[in-house]
């Protein structure tokens, strides 16, 4: 579901095309601990489903729409029903307007150690077994492996957490739900701002020492089919508006596919999702408030939702009353 690493992959992958999309929803494939360790996590969990929340407190409203950054023919008739809410919206906030996205590639162009390692290559810093999975990881979504090798860990992690399929139709220009809502404030001359500098993904992550991003892209890292099995399985939840079970049905079913103990993988994708997910929550909060208007639509990755650290029990704790609305 993430939008920054294609900026870049945008600027450096040919115009060739991967196999269409194929990927079966492994919720079938559940075990029946599996399937209780998932109603286990989720159990308590504030905000579990629900792609369109409505917040209210002293007059204002701020709609919270969850989105998927990548396409789906069926987010036409979701943007169809959306159209009205965001025409008389004050304001949007989405994770990245059109120009900071801009912005961002004018600073990858210039400051490439932003993505980019100096000096030692992840084949100087990586056994030669783990390092030939990650160079066939990329060789399937279109990157050189020498290109690959060159790249943050943490950075190539993202990129390889998408599959090959997804990689290929964003960077072809396939839109997601964000850009839909973007068009449609656009069309209606309503202002759209971010919710965060477009270098926050970079900052988050960057501070991170080498050894934690080496073993954060041990994650990223899928077996291909696990990969587009994934992407299909996240999909179906997210039109079943279960995002939070879409995020627990992720971590229980790459578990048995990734070189690490199930602790340690726990360790690591609960880091993963700190980061990319909750500490930005928090940090968007001062945003929302600052937006002026009475009447803002937030609009961001659906992943950002649910949980204690979820924007909507972020919103909850600062006196707004949520309802469930229509998506």
């Amino acid at each position: 579901m993430r939008l920054f690493p294609v900026l870049l992959m945008m600027l450096l992958l040919p115009a060739t095309l991967w196999a269409q999309c194929d990927g079966v929803d492994l919720r079938a494939t559940l075990t029946e601990p599996e399937q209780a360790e998932i109603a286990a996590r989720l159990d308590g969990v504030p905000f579990t489903q629900g792609n369109h929340w409505t917040a209210t407190r002293d007059g204002r409203s701020i709609h919270v729409i969850g989105t998927m950054h990548i396409d789906d023919p069926r987010m036409d008739a979701v943007a169809e029903r959306l159209a009205p809410l965001i025409a008389t919206a004050d304001a949007v906030l989405v994770e990245a307007t059109l120009e900071d996205q801009k912005q961002l590639q004018i600073e990858i162009s210039t400051n490439p150690d932003l993505a980019f390692l100096t000096g030692q290559t992840l084949i100087d810093l990586l056994p030669a077994d783990k390092w030939e999975t990650l160079a066939a990881a990329a060789k399937a979504r279109g990157i050189p492996s020498f290109m690959a090798a060159k790249f943050q860990p943490w950075y190539l992690s993202l990129i390889l957490s998408m599959s090959p399929c997804t990689l290929q139709e964003v960077a072809a220009g396939a839109k997601g739900l964000d850009q839909r809502i973007m068009d449609l404030a656009a069309q209606a001359e309503v202002p759209t701002g971010s919710l965060e500098p477009y270098t926050t993904v970079f900052s988050l992550f960057g501070q991170g020492s080498m050894e934690d991003q080496l073993e954060m892209l041990t994650i990223g890292t899928l077996p291909d089919a696990h990969s587009e099995n994934a992407t299909a399985t996240l999909v179906a939840q997210y039109f079943e508006q279960r995002h939070r079970a879409a995020l627990e049905t992720s971590r229980v079913t790459s578990r048995p596919v990734v070189d690490l103990s199930d602790a340690e993988f726990d360790a690591v994708f609960d880091q993963f999702m700190g980061l990319l997910v909750d500490q930005r929550n928090h940090n968007w909060m001062d945003v929302i408030d600052a937006t002026e208007g009475d009447r803002i639509v937030v609009a961001a990755g659906a992943l950002h939702l649910g949980g204690e650290a979820g924007v909507l029990n972020l919103l909850a704790r600062r006196g707004y009353t949520l309802r469930r609305a229509a998506f």
